[in-house]
This record gives C-alpha cells, sequence and structure tokens, in this order.
C-alpha cells in the first residue's frame, strides 16, 4: 500500500459543531465552533483569519464568491464577506429552513423534511423576493443543488435542480424568476441524507446520484437523465463519485469501482467495522470514511492506496479543491494532503 494521506492539522471547535456548519474551497475554510462563533481558516495551516459572532454553531454556512453565509439554527442569515469577515446583512426569521444554496444573486432556502417550501432572498442586501407557486412545492425536497446553464443561443441562466423526497422526478427551475424550465421522471426517489448533498458533479459535467437504494443515475440539462449503473445491494444515502468513467460507490461492507468504458468491477472489502458516512473525489480516486475514524483513498482501478485513522469518530467530509481534505467530528476540524494516485 502507498503512503498518499498526511494530517497537517487539526483544531478543537470545543464543541460537535454540525457538519452542515463548515464550508470549505480552494482558498477558503469556514467553520462554526465555540457555540457562537464562525471563523475563517487558512486551509492550509489551519490559522484563524477572521472570526465573527452568530447565534449557535449548528447552522448551514456556505460560500458564494467573494461572500460567505451562515443561516444559525435559530433562524438567522447572515452574509459577510469573505475576505475581511464584515458583516453586510443579516436576515432573522428563517427557522427551520436549514437548506442554503446560492444560485447567482440569488439565495434558495427551505425544503428540508418539508417544514417550509422554497423562498429566495437577494444575495445583494437580504431581503425576501416574491415567490412564484411553481417554485415552492411545500414539500419535503433533496437539497437543491445550484446550476449554471449556458444555452447555444440566448442569456445564461442561473437555476436550481430540485427533487423531492416522496416523488420520482427532477425538476430545473430558474431562481431569478421561479419559472420550471423542465422536468424529467426517474425510477424512484432520489435517496438522500436528512441533512446532507444527494449530488455531486462528475468530471465531465453530469450530475450523479442514486434513484430509489439501488440505481445509479446521471443528470446533465442538455441530455436528460441515463442509468449508469444497477447495484444489487442497498446503497447508504452517499452522492456516488464518477471520475474518468469510472464509478465509485461507498457500501455497508464494501466499496465498489465500477469502469463504465469497459465493463470491470472491483470490491474492496478490507474496510473497519464502522459504518460509511462520507466521500469526495481526489485526484486519481476518491477518499472514503467510516464512522469509527477509518479513512482510505482507493484509485480508479479499485486498488486500496492509503489509510489513516483519526482518534475521533468522523461526521463528515470537505473537498478542498486540490490535494487537500477537511474532516470534521466529535469536536475536531481535521486537514488532510492526499497525493495524487494518478500512477
Amino acid at each position: 500500500m502507498d503512503q498518499s494521506m498526511e494530517m497537517l492539522w487539526s483544531r478543537p471547535l470545543h464543541v460537535r459543531s454540525s457538519p452542515t456548519a463548515v464550508a470549505a474551497t480552494s482558498d477558503s475554510l469556514i467553520v462554526a465552533e465555540r457555540h457562537s462563533r464562525l471563523v475563517r481558516l487558512d486551509p492550509s495551516s489551519g490559522a484563524p483569519l477572521w472570526e465573527q459572532r452568530v447565534e449557535d454553531c449548528w447552522g448551514t454556512a456556505v460560500v458564494a464568491e467573494e461572500r460567505c453565509l451562515y443561516l444559525s439554527q435559530t433562524g438567522v442569515l447572515h452574509c459577510f464577506d469573505l475576505c475581511s469577515g464584515r458583516r453586510m446583512w443579516s436576515t432573522p426569521g428563517l427557522r427551520f429552513h436549514h437548506y442554503v444554496s446560492v444560485s447567482g444573486t440569488v439565495v434558495v432556502l427551505g425544503g428540508w423534511r418539508g417544514y417550509h417550501p422554497l423562498m429566495r432572498v437577494d444575495l445583494t442586501d437580504g431581503t425576501c423576493l416574491a415567490g412564484d407557486p411553481t417554485f415552492a412545492p411545500g414539500i419535503a425536497l433533496v437539497w437543491p443543488l445550484p446550476l449554471r446553464l449556458k444555452p447555444e443561443s440566448g442569456s445564461a441562466a442561473d437555476a436550481v435542480l430540485l427533487a423531492s423526497t416522496s416523488q420520482p422526478a427532477l425538476r430545473l427551475l430558474d431562481t431569478r424568476t421561479g419559472a420550471e424550465l423542465g422536468a424529467w421522471p426517474l425510477p424512484a426517489p432520489v435517496h438522500c441524507p436528512d441533512s446532507g448533498n444527494a449530488y455531486r458533479v462528475g468530471d465531465d459535467g453530469r450530475i450523479v446520484f442514486i434513484s430509489g437504494r439501488r440505481t445509479v443515475m446521471a443528470f446533465h440539462p442538455a441530455s436528460g437523465v441515463e442509468v449508469l449503473w444497477q447495484h444489487e445491494r442497498d446503497l447508504p444515502p452517499l452522492p456516488p463519485i464518477l471520475s474518468d468513467g469510472t464509478l465509485l460507490l461507498a457500501g455497508a461492507s464494501c466499496v465498489t469501482v465500477v469502469d463504465l468504458v469497459n465493463g470491470g468491477r472491483t470490491e474492496v472489502t478490507s474496510l473497519s467495522p464502522g459504518a460509511a458516512c462520507a466521500a469526495v473525489a481526489v485526484p486519481g480516486g476518491a477518499l472514503f470514511a467510516r464512522t469509527d475514524g477509518d479513512l482510505i483513498t482507493i484509485d480508479r482501478v479499485g486498488r486500496l492506496r492509503a489509510r489513516v485513522r483519526l482518534p475521533a469518530p468522523i461526521d463528515g467530509l470537505f473537498s478542498g479543491g486540490g490535494s487537500l481534505v477537511h474532516t470534521i467530528g466529535k469536536g475536531h476540524l481535521t486537514t488532510l494532503k492526499v497525493s495524487s494516485m494518478q500512477n
């Protein structure tokens, strides 16, 4: 086994923050900690860059270009300047909306467990936008995925991909107007975690997800939906990874690697007793996490390339772009460097 994973730093959060209270990009890392602080950290060193006071550390954090959004569990949506940490605006009265998706200049909230229908907020100043009935189905939804549509002619459109947890269909909605841009039937509803993403964008631009419990599907606005793989066992509600024509699927007792081009299949069974809890794409393959703290990297031909065991249980993984991966669990935020597995 090649050693291609190392721990760079770890930071105590002084409380078990929610995995949704973390947002990572290639040059920024946001986390809510110490019950009432939102901090920006340097991804490579963990050094704090700024902090702001918020109501709690169990909300939802999102990075949208030069802004950072945080929706606290008590229902206040904050917007901060990503560079300086300056508070730009705050909008209260949004308890139990939970999901936060930014598409263009519109923030989309609501749909979690069906407590509140979708609503839109202006990213510029935090004001609520007039809604369209077609934009607010009033049912439990999968976390909406922002998309930037690029038609062959005409202006580009900012949209979100929607799916109900009980109805077998995908819907694409224009976030600026609330108008429906398209709908596609599915064999079964999208399989999703209660407070996590169900979709993952593959390296070829297709969006992959699980329909029902065993059908791996892909969606692209230009081509619609297609079945990529039919599994013989139930899959956990984790988005599949599609990389260079290869599917990497987390399972309860193994990781399955499927070559969609040549038809090969490999199962990695040397896993810890913990349950599958998260996965992220890394250069040349994927990193899989188990709830007991076990982390493994698997390349696109199904070889286990590295293994690290963290001292605390794992609640979530977050790609920092390139070789960095952040993990949160039991009051600690830890950053790993994963070397390329191209060879």
